[in-house]
């Protein structure tokens, strides 16, 4: 009983500067109203006993204290202005969204289309987006060697017993569908996607200044990319720094998307959320 209680209560501890900086405004605003209404009555005048109404204010500034920390705890969903783009965070899936929205999907340097659980994890997004448009495949493999902007960015052929040939540069994407496709992971001579913490924020980079060329003012879906069976070395980001890395390298990029109501969404998985303290990004100043 007491353990399901406590778990409402681990992402924001009763110490977070954000909940008591919040916290004593709201207390600063009751102070005044209880401030102004003693210049009108007391206790005496109402014949309660002074002792009972002290505790009783306490009781109220505990509970509202507790009310505010418990929501802080419960928050899975964060608006944000970068750069002056709407940012949304909210739970969802990345193939359930609105028409005339890109999604994102990340994908390894070479584009591979093979889910068979050697080159491509079916349990990744990538692996489950190739399973989704597994009757498009041939059309998708025509599409990533014929697109000239992805193209651009081919490097030199290397010799892998399974699934292609080609690599392509790190952040290099192309459009298929409602999706955009994302090279960001590099394969090892055994199909192990990995990269470095480095690697990682050079790819975000990347990513902002090359989907300027093809979003054309739509939404833009992105997952947590990096939260699942990618490789790190050096050990791996906890998925709160991949998202506050995606929101960073975001803001100073300078991309952003203005367009009507057009926005930024960071879609996150609901087995993702826990991980995940909402409460903090909604008031950093890192990111307002």
């Amino acid at each position: 009983m007491i353990k399901d209680i406590t778990k409402n209560f681990t992402k924001v501890k009763w110490y977070d500067f954000f909940l008591w900086k919040r916290y004593l405004a709201v207390l600063g605003v009751l102070s005044s109203v209880v401030t102004l209404l003693s210049f009108f009555a007391c206790a005496k005048d109402f014949k309660i006993n002074v002792g009972i109404l002290f505790w009783a204010f306490i009781f109220v500034l505990a509970s509202i204290y507790f009310y505010m920390w418990y929501k802080a705890n419960q928050l899975q969903e964060v608006h944000l202005k970068i750069n002056q783009t709407k940012v949304n965070i909210k739970i969802g899936d990345i193939f359930d969204t609105k028409d005339r929205e890109l999604n994102i999907i990340a994908f390894n340097n070479f584009y591979d289309t093979i889910a068979d659980d050697r080159i491509i994890s079916k349990a990744s997004l990538h692996g489950q987006f190739l399973e989704k448009k597994a009757d498009y495949i041939d059309r998708l493999n025509e599409a990533i060697e014929t697109d000239q902007i992805l193209n651009l960015f081919k490097e030199e052929d290397v010799d892998r017993k399974l699934g292609k040939k080609t690599p392509y540069k790190i952040g290099s994407m192309i459009e298929f569908e409602s999706f955009i496709l994302t090279a960001f992971t590099k394969f090892d001579a055994k199909n192990k996607a990995y990269l470095s913490a480095g690697e990682y924020i050079g790819f975000w980079m990347s990513f902002w200044e090359n989907i300027d060329e093809i979003y054309s003012g739509r939404t833009i879906n992105i997952p947590l990319i990096g939260a699942g069976i990618t490789r790190f070395r050096n050990g791996k980001p906890s998925k709160q720094d991949l998202l506050e890395i995606m929101l960073w390298t975001l803001k100073i990029s300078g991309f952003h998307c203005t367009y009507g109501d057009k926005s930024i969404n960071f879609i996150i998985y609901k087995t993702d959320a826990v991980d995940i303290d909402f409460y903090h990004i909604q008031h950093s100043s890192d990111f307002n």
